[in-house]
């Protein structure tokens, strides 16, 4: 294995963090268009977003099967791009609550699951050409979050500028940007088939390392609502409750981001040494201070330390978690990356809603502290996965 990537590994990493831009750009943005913008009332938006992510789980897995069957990853990726510059073209024109319910939100459910399949395309190019499979998959993870880094604050930073209309133009000229780059960068007839169990002992094994992906999954479930849940009460947290500056809540989010990133670009050489499991169960330790942390903070210095160790533990889970999620893949990398993403979007859903039940209930501050629990959760899920690795050993030696 190498370390070194070649053009097309870049144009790979390109064409994702532009995708992800993208959807980056309108997630975050179309809630608060369609109250701002439409008129309508809060409960509406429930509406708009149950729609999209039951639907963007359904694509995850119906895109991670096709993967696996052996189809062609040129036109899948093509389906991404050219549904979010159709839903994109579409709002700028005919911005309606009801187009949004009945043809945008299919369309970007189609775009969302466009990061699922980049993933699985990018691991299995980097397995065929002989790159570091865990560096590769680090600087897959780490264009993910750097688009989500920039992308929200950018769409709306526009619309305070020139008005919402501008932030579905601007989508449209990055959707032409996507296209052409699919166009130039995805080979046409790139695949990667699955590899069938050729024995009893095979399926044996299969049995196995599906329980382990089962358990890899949940773990990063957990971990995904555990982090949700604490960054969704973080800036109310430290404005109401902590009394602390209005700007506090984008230094903490800087500083964390900034963290986050170093620490994915940084994971491969620790990598070299430690597996990724071990790597998960220091990020599971690190992030039960830094949720107490968190939840005590009083003054900007405690806020810059706990942002600090909150994207230490999330950039090493963030670094590590999809390799370790694929390495039960069993020849299933498509589905098994299709798990590890539904799995980070619903312990997002579930923590954002676990958030404001919380919160109305208690506090922000007791949001924060049940984290703590949750992520417990995930750490005994991580120990209890562990007998699946036997049969990953066993699998890699057959």
């Amino acid at each position: 294995m190498t370390n070194s990537l070649n053009s097309q590994a870049y144009l790979i990493l390109l064409l994702l963090f532009t995708g992800v831009f993208c959807n980056a750009m309108i997630v975050p943005f179309m809630g608060f268009f369609i109250i701002d913008e439409l008129g309508r009332d809060p409960w509406e938006i429930s509406i708009y977003v149950g729609l999209v992510s039951v639907l963007t789980l359904l694509m995850n897995r119906q895109f991670g099967e096709r993967f696996d069957k052996g189809a062609r990853v040129r036109p899948l990726i093509a389906i991404s791009a050219f549904a979010f510059l159709t839903a994109t073209a579409t709002l700028s024109l005919y911005p309606a609550y009801w187009v949004i319910i009945g043809f945008i939100s299919i369309c970007f459910s189609f775009s969302n699951a466009s990061t699922s399949l980049m993933y699985s395309f990018g691991r299995a190019y980097a397995e065929q050409q002989g790159m570091a499979i865990t560096t590769y998959n680090s600087y897959l993870r780490s264009m993910t979050s750097l688009g989500w880094m920039i992308a929200p604050a950018l769409s709306f930073f526009i619309a305070g500028q020139w008005g919402n209309s501008f932030v579905f133009y601007t989508a449209v000229s990055l959707a032409i940007l996507w296209v052409v780059l699919w166009f130039c960068v995805v080979p046409n007839d790139f695949t990667a088939a699955a590899k069938e169990p050729s024995s009893q002992q095979a399926s044996s094994q299969s049995r196995s390392l599906n329980h382990g992906l089962y358990l890899a999954s949940a773990a990063c479930l957990f971990i995904a609502g555990a982090h949700i849940l604490t960054s969704a009460a973080l800036p109310l947290y430290f404005t109401q409750e902590a009394k602390l500056p209005t700007y506090a809540p984008g230094l903490a989010f800087s500083i964390k981001c900034l963290t986050e990133v170093a620490v994915i670009l940084l994971i491969p050489y620790a990598m070299q040494k430690f597996s990724a499991r071990t790597a998960l169960y220091a990020a599971t330790l690190i992030a039960m201070p830094t949720f107490y942390i968190l939840s005590q903070v009083n003054s900007m210095p405690q806020l810059v330390v706990g942002a600090a160790l909150e994207g230490l533990y999330y950039g090493i889970f963030a670094g590590v978690s999809i390799t370790f999620v694929q390495s039960f893949a069993n020849g299933r990398l498509g589905r098994a990356t299709s798990l590890y993403m539904n799995s980070l979007f619903l312990g997002g859903m579930l923590g954002n809603v676990s958030m404001g039940l919380i919160a109305s209930a208690y506090s922000y501050q007791t949001a924060i502290q049940l984290s703590l629990v949750i992520i417990t959760v995930a750490l005994v899920i991580l120990i209890a996965s562990r007998r699946s690795d036997r049969a990953l050993e066993n699998s890699l030696s057959v």
